[in-house]
């Protein structure tokens, strides 16, 4: 096991911190953190909607309880099975045919052409990560309510809680966890999502994931290295937090 971990993981990462070392000065510190910058704004973004998401579609199956209650669920899950590259495509394709729209709107009005409003911004991206990534946020938020027993919801009614009342003052506390955990895995999830990323990013914005990607891609390893490990922290630190939450929870 501590053979295939060094060959799988450790060796590659000192590799990678020897060329992050060795060329530390000629890295454009101000490109890598501005693009540092752009990954974490845009993956927190995606996680928080993908987990308001999660709550809704949860909060509905759980007050209704018919088998028709599942079908957004369901229905905001199927991303995560489309390949990346797709779902780009298809996102692309509805919010193109949204700006068609709304520069059509904005002409016969007398507005001008407001250009890619949709398509050629950051929501292009967002759209593309919540799509893909919400299943993770509706899975780890279902596992948690799952766990709240019926009779708690009842109990909180009798004693005149309303719907609010009972989503406020009893499923929030009791999957406050499940609900970290779900924000985490998107947030991880979005910094790594590459394909997505090279195809809707707007003009001049790149991620971590793109500005590897384009060092590699002309095979500058060596430039390539501080952006690498800063996704590989970044992934690491949040998996460990959920593996100690987790081991809290079952102690």
């Amino acid at each position: 096991m501590l053979e295939l971990l060094s060959l799988a993981f450790i060796l590659p990462l000192l590799q990678l911190v020897m060329y992050a070392w060795h060329y530390y000065e000629k890295n454009a510190i101000s490109d890598f953190a501005a693009f540092s910058y752009n990954s974490f704004y845009t993956s927190t973004l995606a996680a928080v909607i993908a987990v308001a998401i999660a709550w809704t579609v949860n909060v509905y199956r759980r007050l209704r309880g018919d088998g028709i209650s599942v079908a957004p669920m369901r229905l905001a899950s199927m991303g995560y099975a489309v390949p990346g590259t797709v779902l780009a495509i298809g996102v692309m394709l509805v919010l193109t045919r949204g700006d068609h729209v709304i520069n059509d709107v904005a002409t016969a009005y007398g507005w001008g052409r407001p250009g890619l409003v949709l398509s050629g911004t950051m929501v292009a991206l967002l759209a593309a990560f919540v799509v893909r990534f919400s299943a993770v946020a509706i899975g780890s938020i279902e596992s948690s309510m799952a766990k709240i027993p019926p009779s708690l919801d009842m109990a909180a009614r009798t004693m005149g809680c309303t719907t609010t009342g009972v989503i406020r003052r009893v499923h929030l506390p009791l999957i406050r966890r499940g609900t970290l955990i779900a924000m985490l895995l998107v947030f991880i999830e979005s910094m790594k999502e590459l394909n997505a990323a090279i195809l809707l990013r707007p003009f001049n914005f790149e991620t971590l994931a793109t500005y590897v990607y384009n060092f590699t891609s002309d095979e500058h390893l060596e430039y390539a290295a501080l952006p690498a490990i800063l996704l590989v922290v970044v992934g690491l630190i949040p998996l460990i937090l959920i593996n100690r939450s987790l081991e809290q929870k079952y102690q």
